[in-house]
């Protein structure tokens, strides 16, 4: 069994020169990735590229940075998108009050997506920054699909994350776990059940170590792999088949 990686971003243009040789790379090394969706043009490009990569799937969604540039009545476009049977989850959306930006054009969009997510039940992929207590309150008054999703690269504390469990989301690790200041990050991976645990990337950012200050892979993945594995004290290959009967059990 190879790894996974269920969030990365290879057609942002950090890959134009050789996203080629990278595809060839991840293709070797990973059983599947997912491809995820930032805006409408990009979710349509997630679509596009898909549909000639067998091991690849994807997302469509309008990420909260950009909702002040979202026309809402193109709403139903996204959802046309979301249809795809390669579309496996809809996002990243969510909250980001880090930026300054409309929070109520934030929530507005989110909410849409809520529902497209419900609608055709598929799985959110959460995009949370500076914005957790919002969003987990948010989530807990809404009308979800039936498999929540997953809060993508998590980064706060256990009390959060076990709000977010609680719900029955996932929780995405990426990069940010290997770096060596992230002790409480660490405690929040040890405390997590096995099966809600997710293998990313975000690449092409967040490398880990020893990555860092780079651009981001899919095959680094493994490194989370090996982090996740010494912090569980978990064998490694029990550790992919562990992530990857849970991939499958929430985008599949």
């Amino acid at each position: 069994m190879k790894y996974i990686d269920t969030h990365c971003h290879l057609l942002f243009p950090y890959y134009d020169e050789d996203r080629e040789e990278v595809l060839q790379k991840v293709n070797d090394e990973l059983d599947l990735f997912i491809e995820i969706g930032g805006d409408l043009d990009n979710s349509q490009k997630v679509v596009d590229f898909i549909k000639n990569q067998p091991k690849a799937f994807g997302t469509v969604g309008i990420h909260p940075t950009d909702s002040e540039g979202f026309d809402i009545n193109l709403i139903d476009k996204l959802e046309e998108l979301a249809k795809n049977d390669k579309i496996v989850g809809i996002g990243e959306t969510g909250l980001d009050f880090y930026w300054e930006t409309n929070k109520q054009t934030q929530y507005k969009v989110f909410d849409a997506q809520v529902s497209i997510a419900e609608k055709l039940n598929k799985p959110l992929v959460l995009h949370i920054r500076d914005a957790y207590d919002e969003a987990y309150e948010f989530l807990k008054k809404s009308n979800l699909p039936s498999k929540l999703g997953v809060v993508h690269c998590f980064s706060d504390t256990w009390e959060t994350a076990k709000k977010f469990l609680d719900l029955g989301f996932y929780l995405g690790f990426d990069g940010p776990i290997t770096y060596p200041k992230n002790a409480e990050l660490r405690k929040v991976v040890q405390q997590t059940p096995f099966e809600r645990i997710l293998p990313e990337t975000d690449s092409p950012f967040l490398p880990p170590v020893p990555f860092r200050g780079k651009r981001n892979m899919p095959i680094y993945v493994k490194y989370v792999y090996e982090k996740i594995a010494e912090i569980k004290k978990i064998d490694i290959e029990e550790l992919k088949s562990k992530l990857y009967f849970n991939t499958m059990s929430l985008f599949f």
